[in-house]
């Protein structure tokens, strides 16, 4: 019996370690020995036109700054197309963004009157846009003055179907789970790097990501994460999806942990549905995409149970005398409890600070993938969303 209790805790563990760990360490290992996309090289700097959507709902506070970046970026007038697309806004959202465009013809605000969710406003917006490419943003993002030129730079390769940008956060200093997030968005996006570089980045982010407009299906109307979709049906239709570090978008973190945790939930769910979908994508004929989604993103979803799995394990071992139970029950142990403190010491700083900022984050997101997975069990999940305090 103490055999399978250790078993299934090893198994748990590895699984835990692997995902976010040794995975990390095989791109170190292995980055130099797999080959990069290669763009082609072009005497013709045509730009593509292209089409901005922004899905947004009660965004009174920032549409206005929204709108006003977006004609100001560095980008041929004549190739640019704005569409604000409010999804049953009540707060002025509409009235702002017009005010905003101030007749430019490039902006066209589109109001609906049903809440619907951000993926059926896509949906009817994309058959809309003519242009070549579609660039996908949020209400309360900033885009680098040269962000466009650079998302479309890639597009001059015919097999990429897909890129992403990279999101900065904007964090106020002393705050725990600032100083977490950041050192793991730093790993996501080192992660993305080195995914997107070879053409096999899993999902993108809804702050800034593009789209061949010829490759544009209707979502299923219960998409939960978009963003993640749509370049995951891309991959298993072998196109390139591909990561463009120097298109930047700029956005605030929430001033504080519970304040992104519903948000988290909500894309929890929405990531399990997404695994049902996407399962095809764990076949060996996907090779590198295949592994990439087992490590980077399946054994992560799962992880909320194979941590369950372990802590259970340590106890049922524990109390049949195993000192290797009894030592990694007290070292999980300590590990929750100093989550337990970064979330009720929000605010500090120093080196120790920071770890159990760590602990606070990397339980918190754990904990929100576990609600997740019930919401969408239960099929609980709206696809309209609220938005996150700023």
């Amino acid at each position: 019996m103490n055999a399978f209790w250790l078993c299934l805790m090893i198994l748990c563990l590895a699984a835990v370690a692997h995902s976010y760990f040794l995975y990390p360490l095989w791109w170190m290992a292995w980055r130099g020995r797999l080959p990069v996309v290669a763009f082609q090289e072009s005497s013709n700097d045509r730009l593509p036109s292209v089409t901005v959507i922004i899905a947004a709902y009660n965004e009174a506070e920032f549409i206005h700054q929204r709108v006003k970046n977006l004609l100001e970026l560095d980008y041929p007038s004549e190739l640019l197309q704005i569409i604000i697309a409010s999804d049953g806004s009540d707060d002025g959202t509409e009235l702002i963004a017009k005010e905003a465009a101030k007749g430019d013809c490039r902006v066209s605000v589109l109001g609906f009157t049903e809440r619907r969710g951000k993926v059926s406003v896509l949906n009817d917006v994309c058959e809309k846009a003519e242009a070549e490419i579609l660039i996908f943003s949020d209400a309360n993002v900033d885009f680098a003055p040269d962000a466009l030129r650079h998302l479309v730079k890639p597009f001059m390769n015919s097999d990429v179907a897909c890129v992403c940008g990279k999101l900065c956060f904007r964090s106020r200093p002393g705050q725990a789970h600032a100083e977490s997030e950041g050192f793991y968005w730093k790993m996501e996006t080192w992660l993305k790097e080195m995914e997107g570089s070879r053409g096999v980045l899993l999902g993108a982010n809804g702050a800034i990501y593009a789209l061949r407009r010829s490759l544009w299906r209707e979502c299923p109307k219960d998409t939960v994460v978009e963003d993640f979709y749509i370049p995951m049906r891309l991959l298993m239709e072998k196109w390139r999806v591909l990561f463009e570090p120097k298109a930047i978008a700029l956005e605030d973190l929430p001033p504080a942990l519970k304040d992104e945790f519903g948000r988290r939930v909500r894309i929890g769910a929405g990531d399990y549905q997404a695994l049902w979908r996407c399962l095809p994508l764990l076949h060996p004929r996907f090779g590198l995409a295949a592994w990439v989604f087992l490590s980077h993103k399946v054994l992560r979803w799962i992880g909320p149970f194979f941590l369950l799995g372990a802590f259970v394990s340590s106890i049922v071992l524990s109390f049949h005398g195993s000192f290797i139970g009894t030592t990694l029950l007290l070292l999980q142990s300590a590990f929750y409890a100093a989550a337990s403190v970064g979330l009720l010491m929000p605010v500090g700083r120093g080196k120790v600070f920071k770890w159990v900022g760590l602990c606070t984050h990397f339980t918190s997101m754990n904990a929100a993938l576990f609600l997740g997975f019930f919401r969408w069990l239960r099929r609980g999940q709206s696809t309209a969303w609220q938005r996150t305090r700023r």
